[in-house]
């Protein structure tokens, strides 16, 4: 038994209301829910109308703003939002064009935790080599366009889609993409001044026995800043990467050969697309989950236990089949307050469950659903407020 970790879920705070927003992909609203981890009641408490759907939703450091991709709009554009009253209050600030020339749909967007806080915008599906530096207003957080853009820049591979971004948990100004088209991880360094970014090094991903690419789709840093965790979208593996924390003025990824199946063994990967992987509230559980292409499978849900010391994988715990095939979702979100907790969006019927692990750590149940069916829109990402 992993000692450590069962005295850290000892500690958890309970008898708690936590708020969640959720985004769309093709329904302009965001749903602002609530979850009493006492009862395990999971409520809807406002729909708030907006100009986009969002596929993919992050809060600034302050929680004051909550910036999401524009999933429909051409050319591509990214959008901002003021929170208030723990996201019962979404205001529209902007709607800012990407800009750089490609023809990919706004797929990703990453705020930054240090001044200057400059946000970061990737595009996928055609011609999606292109991403962008947003400035963001002092006073309100709100992204700004035009002269705004601090930067634009692209991804030199063929094929390049960036799917997912990630800090270094050390480093506070190293960032890491996941090129899923180019099969590769890219490492940028962050101009402390003006939130630009510098290119540091590529990982292109090996191939598998048959030539197959890993697809990588999002990344997950660990707390002590030795391992990278990379969701392969086209294997459906977990892969480890290694960080290379003692120069730190290089800090570039490098492949252990160390991996895990997030399918069964009589799975064929053809038949799935895997979506997320995510660090607990103390970087010492890891959640992954994966998505089925056909809407009559069914997805999984994974979940690792990692060293407090230097965040390797200690155990895979339990391979679980979720509800449903997930749809373009399936997107896993471990909560803020409870390793053994997490929401699981789909949007084959659209819904949000809450998952929570038993006391033994070798499964896991829904305590909580509710269904969003808003036409197939919902659901996307989930973000927990608090």
């Amino acid at each position: 038994m992993f000692l450590p970790l069962i005295a850290l879920w000892a500690q958890t705070v309970t008898a708690a209301i936590h708020h969640l927003l959720v985004g769309t992909f093709s329904t302009n609203s965001i749903y602002t829910l609530t979850f009493d981890d006492e009862t395990y009641q999971l409520t809807e408490v406002a729909n708030t109308s907006t100009p986009v759907g969002s596929s993919w939703l992050t809060l600034s450091a302050d929680k004051r703003t909550l910036y999401g991709t524009a999933w429909d709009v051409q050319p591509a554009a990214f959008v901002s939002y003021a929170v208030e009253d723990e996201g019962l209050t979404l205001t529209h600030q902007a709607t800012v064009l990407a800009g750089g020339g490609c023809t990919g749909s706004a797929i990703s967007v990453l705020a930054s935790f240090d001044l200057p806080h400059t946000v970061y915008g990737n595009l996928y599906y055609r011609d999606a080599r292109c991403a962008a530096v947003f400035s963001v207003d002092a006073g309100t957080g709100a992204l700004v366009g035009g002269r705004g853009i601090v930067q634009n820049y692209t991804y030199d591979l063929p094929g390049s889609a960036v799917h997912g971004m990630t800090w270094n948990a050390v480093l506070a100004n190293i960032v890491y993409s996941a090129d899923t088209g180019g099969n590769a991880i890219w490492t940028h360094a962050r101009d402390k001044d003006t939130g630009a970014l510098r290119l540091v090094g590529k990982l292109v991903l090996p191939v598998d026995e048959n030539g197959g690419h890993c697809g990588p789709r999002h990344l997950a840093a660990h707390r002590q800043g030795y391992y990278l965790y990379v969701v392969c979208e086209a294997s459906s593996k977990i892969m480890q990467l290694w960080l290379n924390m003692d120069e730190f003025a290089t800090p570039n990824a490098t492949a252990t050969g160390k991996e895990w199946p997030i399918l069964r063994s009589d799975d064929d990967a053809a038949d799935f697309w895997a979506d997320e992987v995510l660090m607990s509230a103390s970087g010492d559980v890891m959640w992954a989950s994966n998505r089925a292409h056909d809407s009559s499978r069914q997805g999984y849900v994974s979940v690792f236990t990692l060293s407090p010391v230097d965040g390797d994988v200690t155990e895979h715990l339990f391979l679980q089949t979720t509800p449903t095939s997930g749809g373009f979702a399936n997107a896993i979100a471990p909560s803020p307050f409870d390793d053994r907790v997490a929401a699981l969006t789909e949007n084959v019927t659209g819904s949000v469950e809450i998952w929570r692990m038993a006391d033994d750590n070798k499964s896991a149940s829904v305590v909580a659903h509710l269904d969003l069916p808003d036409g197939g829109g919902c659901c996307a990402n989930v973000v927990w407020y608090s």
